[in-house]
């Protein structure tokens, strides 16, 4: 019932998604603000262009793994895999400082949209000013009941939210296609020049340098395309295709941007309408078209502008919390926050986190706008520097992971990625360069990165709790099986489990594995030994037990309950599918079945005489007689001609497992 009630979300969805989180980001509100900072409309232009450069390669690395790794997290995730706790910290906490704080910016602006076509939301006394901007008590009770609205559709889930999503996409792109016409209508080139004036206090002096200045707020404005690796654990269909709506969305977007700064800049004099009030695209076609046509305009640009900021307010809201969850899962944040909706696998809690920050919003105001902005850029970077080196690792240590798609140019493409974006944000933080950020945002990421380095310390005593394989399989849970007629999980059902424990000091079990007789015993077998970072898998006798070593032990249950009770002590329980499924994508391990034919040698014997079970990398998890089936078989159980054995094991220990069968 629960899986007919997750619908899946396609392509064109996601597309959807990312779009609408990219261009509604605030292009009808920023539009003059871009062409004041970077010194008028064709630089501005030229500068997203110049950011197109920049992306394209950073989105073909998140195409890659983000089919490759099709789960929650992005770039969190693919760090995790790659260089494990410290680097998935950095990227995912400077990305949900960045995700998170778009989320109050777009309260903000949407509630001053909505106070310009209702101006009763302004009645009365302003209730105090933060930063200069008056804080009405309107604003505040349309903040939150948006907020409460958006966090209500996300928690039905990622399809419902891509269905709102659709819907208003339409009608921003449709705002903005009015604009450009419009604006070519009454487009002169005069109204360019002068091409470049230095405005304001902008750390640039030439064309290219105020091109440059883009840089430093495009992260912010063309982030959406990251709300897709996020939601892709939805998705239906291809994700190879899925993949390569994350590069169109960045693409359309850059050109999307560039056109619109081209139409609008040169419909009237740019250095008038850099000092237009908020919303400025709004108000020049008034001034444009003082007909009804203008008026007409005027209100189709606001209802286009609501809506582009909707879906960026809706698509980070899903996006922070997938990125929460996914922390979570891996002990980066406090596990309570990976908690999913029984029915909707959303993850409520961290979507409650969500909800505060957008009901924040409003309270703040637009004085911190900003710094805001900026602030975001920095971890945005970040996140997408790491990213890219994430490939160029995987690809050396993970060669034969399967990729539905492939960047061009390989890890050529990733390093120039890698390489841009670690300069760009170096050069974020550096005074007098184009593309400082300012002291305030800097003084505000560092203070970030610091109250996260505070919380990953704090949550080190959860990750030591859990074995790290216990964290990534929960992570990893939603890659599925690659070669299903090689690796069928489906005769696994609940009564599997495996148990991860800590052996502690004193243990009375210390010592080598095979002075112990716990699978003769108890039906259990040792899968997984960690130590410090050292995993072995499938220890054989000769391998030690040690305190501090962190155990995976496969088995029914029962049997595994009374070897906790008797044996291990504190442990706790892990699914079995996923962890096999993850195991198999890491070490190649593999599932199989062999028919017990009756020339085969061991026809006939008990399973303890057979053969079978003298194999450290394989073990017989079950067997079927007709429609009879066995767990964990014991030793004494009859090999009959027509039974089916169940093995789990390395690649190496099946190809033993074939020899015996056919010796």
């Amino acid at each position: 019932m629960e899986q007919k009630k997750r619908k899946q979300v396609g392509a064109v969805d996601f597309f959807c998604i990312g779009f609408g989180a990219i261009v509604g980001v605030g292009w009808a509100v920023s539009i003059n603000n871009w062409m004041a900072s970077s010194g008028g409309p064709l630089p501005a232009a030229v500068g997203y262009l110049l950011a197109l450069v920049m992306m394209v390669p950073v989105s073909l690395c998140y195409c890659e793994l983000c089919t490759m790794m099709p789960v929650s997290g992005g770039g969190m995730a693919y760090a995790f895999r790659a260089f494990g706790d410290k680097a998935a910290y950095l990227s995912g906490w400077a990305a949900l400082g960045a995700f998170i704080t778009i989320i109050p910016w777009e309260a903000i602006y949407v509630v001053d949209i909505l106070s310009v076509l209702f101006p009763v939301l302004k009645a009365g006394a302003p209730l105090y000013t933060l930063a200069g901007a008056e804080i009405y008590p309107g604003h505040l009770i349309l903040g939150t009941t948006i907020s409460c609205l958006l966090y209500a559709i996300n928690r039905k889930g990622v399809a419902s939210s891509a269905s709102l999503q659709k819907i208003l996409c339409f009608l921003l792109v449709g705002s903005g296609i009015l604009a450009m016409i419009f604006g070519a209508m009454k487009m002169n080139t005069a109204n360019f020049m002068p091409a470049y004036r230095h405005i304001g206090h902008a750390y640039h002096h030439s064309f290219l340098g105020g091109a440059m200045t883009i840089l430093a707020s495009a992260p912010f404005f063309l982030a959406g395309f990251e709300t897709i690796p996020q939601g892709i654990e939805s998705a239906g269909g291809s994700t190879r295709s899925v993949g390569k709506s994350v590069v169109m969305t960045v693409i359309l977007s850059c050109l999307f941007y560039a056109v619109l700064l081209v139409t609008l800049g040169g419909a009237m004099p740019w250095g008038t309408f850099v000092h237009y009030d908020n919303p400025a695209v709004a108000l020049m076609f008034r001034h444009l078209y003082p007909s009804g046509i203008g008026m007409a305009l005027y209100t189709l640009i606001l209802v286009g502008a609501v809506c582009g900021l909707l879906t960026t307010w809706n698509g980070f809201m899903m996006a922070s919390s997938q990125i929460l969850m996914a922390m979570a899962r891996v002990s980066i944040v406090p596990h309570f926050l990976s908690r999913q909706h029984p029915v909707y696998k959303t993850p409520v809690n961290a979507l409650k986190v969500c909800l505060a920050a957008s009901v924040l919003g409003p309270f703040l105001g637009s004085g911190l706008i900003g710094s805001l902005t900026t602030f975001s850029a920095a971890g945005y970077v970040l996140s997408w520097m790491i990213t890219s080196f994430c490939l160029i690792r995987l690809r050396k240590t993970e060669p034969d992971l399967p990729r539905p798609y492939r960047i061009p140019g390989g890890t050529k493409t990733a390093w120039f990625s890698g390489i841009v974006t670690a300069g760009l944000f170096v050069l974020l933080f550096i005074p007098h360069q184009p593309v400082f950020i300012g002291t305030l945002a800097s003084s505000l990421f560092a203070g970030w990165m610091v109250i996260g380095g505070g919380l990953f310390a704090f949550t080190g005593r959860e990750r030591r709790k859990f074995a790290r394989v216990r964290r990534t399989s929960t992570l990893y849970a939603n890659m599925l099986a690659r070669t299903p007629e090689v690796n069928d999980y489906s005769w696994l059902n609940g009564d599997f489990q495996v148990m991860s424990m800590r052996v502690p000091e004193g243990a009375a079990y210390q010592g080598p594995l095979g002075s112990r007789d716990w699978r003769e015993k108890y039906d259990v077998f040792v899968l997984s030994r960690t130590r410090s970072d050292n995993v072995t898998l499938f220890p054989g006798p000769e391998e030690t037990i040690l305190s501090g070593d962190e155990l995976c032990i496969l088995g029914t249950l029962r049997d595994l309950e009374e070897f906790q009770y008797t044996v291990a002590g504190p442990a706790s329980y892990i699914e079995i599918r996923p962890l096999l499924r993850f195991l198999n994508d890491q070490t190649r391990l593999n599932c199989g079945s062999i028919l017990v034919k009756e020339e085969a040698p061991y026809s006939g014997k008990s399973l303890g005489h057979s053969g079978l079970l003298e194999n450290d990398e394989c073990v017989i998890v079950g067997m079927r007689r007709g429609n009879h089936s066995i767990k964990m078989p014991s030793p004494a159980d009859m090999l009959t001609p027509g039974n089916v054995i169940w093995a789990v094991g390395s690649e190496n220990g099946l190809d033993r497992l074939r020899r015996v069968k056919e010796a």
